[in-house]
């Protein structure tokens, strides 16, 4: 290239560096290009316009996903205005591309190295570009220090993600993973050299320091047979950084399952993080694709902890066909599991997902994604039912038991929920049969499928009712996770009057249900070890977030330090509207299981409780 070239790279500021982008960057870079990069905090993009004023860059590239669109097409258009050429990827581009394509001059779709590279070289014009050929030039090695240059918190962390593979094979409804592999005719694994993950993972360590490595690949050390054998023996004699990996369960099966966590743990894998993602069978089955029994969970699960390694959950709750009750069992099932950490989402309904077009076919959800938040943590913006999985779960086994010839490998292609459809036949009154495949002179003049099943949908006060309720347990459900026998607990909480959703309540009813499950002798234990933690004779002389809920702090590692910090963050607020107290402590203690408890990055002590 005869002149520099100017690439400003925009993402939004979270606490986890942008891998993705690091890899831009790294490409970026290796073209001769000069390259900064702007990541957006709280959707402010003020500092994104000042640096596109002073720096004046040919492009700025953006990473967009749903949730986060309308804020960045805004920015998209007005950084146009300012002069530069606008390039967008990222997930919302690849399923929304013709509404992407108003906001910006060149669009990338799919995977983006090649055609990005070509971009900066003037290989190719404005417009829509698809690679056609997956990860056609693989990695590029990731670039960290401009990020870490410019964001000394990121730099300073004592956890650095890195990637050693993309790809999943696995057809979960509520995940693009599936459409991808549609995209691109099929499952691919594209596996990056043991060579470059080694020179990646010493240059982490000699340049920038780490005490843990997230390796985020969806189901790493898929390859158990060549690749992980030599990543292990070299990761531990060549790097030597303990690591975090995602796996999934069906991976820890027979004897392939247990050699490959043999070969974490000598590689120094010291936690693994899984979905679960509900406690009922059908749901994970029908509804999420996840066809895993208890049996499957629990052992799996079983075998990660006797090795040795932290275990982190994740679920989400909230989907189609859902309830309280089945809600409240993917929490029970969790307390089975017993891991470090239980980690839940609320379903954002993704246009361009299987459970997207489910939450649509069935009535649940008549949005466009244009009202989902970037977080799935917010609100349920569906329309929910109380009912819905009695009357559909008969209807769904009864076609499943009679298509028993059905190919298994066919079967999310033909998943039962996908050959129904629902039609409105009264207010809030879905009525659900065969999908009508007919021609249209059929369809109009000739009786339809029958009715198979009725489906009929809460009401506004009922709906929000249980919005807020959903809000309140997956606030809570990293805690309750921890607490013995705690369905019961999270039910008669959540049930409560929503203007006693206060913290002091909750440690009522805390105390309340340890005498209920004959732990009242035990909790009065945990309350005086607690006070004498403090320097403190009675209950009394407590702060006052400690002394209305002490129970909350006594399942944390490091209790006494933690109810100290809690207290001194000021994150528990009873003036703050009922629920709503417990966003900012669930941020907090969420991040003290990750240091203390998952990836033991920090030293401490064992729960008072334990």
């Amino acid at each position: 290239m005869d002149r520099k070239v100017k690439v400003l790279l925009v993402a939004r500021y979270y606490i986890i560096e942008p891998l993705g982008l690091l890899h831009l960057v790294g490409l970026a870079t290796s073209l001769g290009c000069e390259v900064d990069v702007e990541l957006v905090p709280n959707n402010d993009f003020t500092g994104l316009y000042r640096r596109v004023e002073e720096w004046k860059p040919e492009y700025v590239g953006f990473q967009i996903w749903t949730g986060w669109h309308l804020q960045t097409f805004a920015a998209c258009d007005r950084v146009r205005s300012m002069g530069p050429q606008v390039i967008i990827g990222g997930p919302h581009v690849t399923y929304f591309t013709e509404e992407c394509a108003k906001h910006a001059d060149y669009v990338v779709r799919g995977d983006g190295f090649r055609n990005f590279r070509r971009i900066l070289q003037g290989e190719i014009g404005c417009g829509v570009h698809f690679d056609t050929e997956q990860l056609a030039e693989k990695f590029p090695l990731p670039n960290r220090s401009i990020v870490y240059d410019k964001y000394p918190v990121l730099r300073d962390s004592p956890i650095r993600s890195m990637i050693t593979s993309v790809g999943c094979p696995f057809t979960c409804s509520y995940c693009y993973a599936p459409e991808w592999n549609k995209m691109y005719g099929g499952f691919h694994h594209t596996q990056r050299s043991v060579d470059d993950i080694v020179r990646e993972g010493v240059e982490i360590r000699d340049r920038w320091g780490a005490k843990m490595i997230y390796l985020q690949d969806d189901i790493f050390g898929f390859d158990y047979k060549v690749w992980l054998p030599e990543f292990a023996r070299r990761w531990k004699e060549e790097v030597g950084i303990p690591f975090h990996c995602q796996i999934r369960l069906e991976l820890t099966r027979y004897r392939a399952g247990d050699e490959r966590l043999d070969l974490f743990v000598e590689a120094g894998c010291t936690g693994i993080t899984l979905a679960i993602e509900s406690g009922d069978a059908f749901l994970r089955e029908h509804v999420l694709h996840r066809e895993m029994t208890d049996e499957l969970i629990l052992d799996g699960c079983d075998k990660i902890r006797s090795r040795g390694m932290t275990l982190r959950t994740e679920q989400i709750l909230a989907v189609p066909f859902s309830s309280l009750e089945t809600d409240l069992s993917t929490l029970d099932l969790n307390n089975r599991i017993g891991p470090e950490m239980a980690w839940t989402s609320i379903l954002a309904p993704y246009g361009g997902t299987e459970m997207g077009d489910v939450a649509k076919a069935f009535g649940y959800y008549k949005g466009d994604n244009d009202d989902l938040e970037e977080e799935f943590f917010r609100r349920s913006v569906m329309r929910h039912s109380k009912t819905a999985k009695n009357a559909i779960e008969p209807v769904v086994r009864e076609m499943v038991e009679s298509n028993k010839a059905m190919e298994r490998a066919n079967r999310h292609s033909k998943s039962p929920l996908r050959r129904l459809e629902a039609r409105e036949v009264a207010p809030l009154v879905m009525e659900v049969s065969i999908r009508d495949e007919r021609d249209e002179f059929s369809r109009k003049h000739l009786r339809g499928p029958k009715p198979l099943c009725t489906i009929e949908f809460m009401d506004d006060e009922e709906n929000d009712r249980y919005a807020d309720q959903i809000v309140i347990l997956q606030r809570l459900f990293m805690w309750f996770s921890l607490v013995p026998v705690a369905m019961d607990l999270a039910q008669k909480y959540v049930m409560l009057p929503r203007e006693e959703w206060t913290w002091k309540k909750l440690g009522q009813v805390a105390s309340e249900h340890f005498e209920a499950i004959g732990k009242g002798s035990d909790a009065a234990r945990w309350v005086q070890e607690l006070i004498r933690a403090f320097g403190c004779c009675s209950l009394d002389e407590l702060p006052d977030v400690v002394r209305d809920n002490p129970y909350y702090f006594v399942f944390f590692p490091s209790s006494a330090e933690f109810a100290k910090h809690v207290v001194e963050s000021g994150v528990v607020q009873e003036s703050a509207e009922p629920g709503f107290q417990f966003d900012k402590i669930g941020h907090v203690a969420r991040h003290w299981l990750f240091a203390r408890s998952l990836y033991k990055v920090e030293e401490s002590t064992k729960p008072i409780a334990s």
